[in-house]
């Protein structure tokens, strides 16, 4: 598959390095706005075409070396996401899609609505599915904590991430470019975790905001949040901020049979037969995590290649967006629980 990166700030230098552990795949375009963007990703791989617009890339190399491109990984922020991706769908090309794919649920649905007319799959870098943490707690939550469960995670940051010099380094707290802060940011990964979890979409959500500081404009977002989700399976808690004195990871799941702790890179499995403790350290210990693309892009192909499993894909953008989209509605109306229809 040819791919094209679009956004070459921290996440497409990251996925560039990720594709080359992919053999499926060949990147032959990087699309950025920025001529010194583009000139780093030239200096990588002097091969590639580097590009100021997805119109530039769709429209294929003119000597016809390369050809077309197949698949569009969207690595811009969040606020390009939509019309980039209408755009490469209606030009016969796949999606990849950073998260949050969508800014809210009408633009989700309609780009879930572009995705089937097209014909063009949408497929979300939902990567902590493939990090070897889920790995962990999945296979207890599948198999024997016996349910229900009470999952909580926990996420704690000094700031927001940083985006590249030169261009808004700081647009995760640009609620024109982020579309809300860490809820929609970090939350996004924690949502469609419980609901793989804890199964399905939670009958109930819950959730209380506090806002980070004011630009000049007046203009803020969250930079902490807790929120509950209610499951028939259980429930789950979820702890997020930009405003610690630490940087940490927490994830439990207790159930009937036992329970599991990671804490960074460490985990603690608990049953009736004693305490089992281990390691999850990263290979790259990258925040960018370039180890999990692999077996994420495997799976988005075995999805290219079977279009009835395309539902699975594009129901769980929908949800999570849906999900989302829930918590902000009950935050503004102080964390009132929510039913989910």
């Amino acid at each position: 598959m040819r791919v094209a990166i679009v956004g070459f700030g921290v996440a497409g230098a990251a996925r560039l390095s990720a594709y080359r552990q992919v053999p499926q795949a060949e990147v032959v375009a990087v699309v950025d706005p920025s001529a010194g963007r583009r000139a780093q990703a030239s200096a990588l791989d002097p091969r590639l075409r580097t590009l100021p617009t997805l119109a530039d890339a769709l429209d294929g190399d003119a000597s016809g070396s390369l050809g077309a491109v197949d698949v569009v990984d969207i690595c811009a922020p969040p606020a390009f996401h939509a019309p980039l991706a209408e755009q490469a769908m209606s030009a016969g090309c796949h999606v990849l899609c950073e998260k949050p794919v969508g800014l809210d649920v009408r633009e989700t649905e309609r780009m879930v609505d572009r995705s089937r007319r097209t014909g063009r799959l949408l497929y979300p870098i939902y990567n902590y599915v493939y990090s070897p943490m889920m790995k962990v707690l999945t296979q207890a939550a599948d198999s024997w904590l016996d349910r229900p469960l009470k999952a909580r995670f926990e996420i704690r940051r000094t700031t927001h991430a940083v985006g590249t010099p030169g261009w808004q380094p700081d647009w995760r707290r640009d609620p024109g470019v982020a579309g809300g802060g860490i809820l929609l940011d970090h939350g996004t990964h924690c949502v469609y975790m419980a609901t793989r979890l804890l199964g399905g979409r939670p009958e109930q959500v819950a959730c209380t905001t506090v806002p980070g500081p004011a630009d000049d404009d007046g203009r803020s977002v969250e930079e902490s949040v807790s929120a509950r989700l209610d499951f028939a399976g259980g429930t789950c808690e979820i702890e997020l901020s930009w405003a610690c004195d630490e940087r940490r990871n927490r994830y439990s799941v207790v159930g009937g049979n036992g329970s599991v702790l990671i804490d960074d890179d460490t985990f603690v499995v608990e049953t009736a037969a004693g305490a089992e403790r281990g390691t999850l350290r990263s290979p790259t210990a990258s925040g960018t995590h370039e180890e999990w693309f692999p077996e994420l892009f495997t799976d988005f192909v075995r999805h290219v290649e079977q279009p009835d499993r395309w539902p699975e894909p594009l129901d769980q953008i929908l949800s999570t967006a849906q999900i989302i989209e829930a918590a902000y509605t009950s935050a503004a109306d102080a964390g009132r629980p929510l039913r989910m229809r």
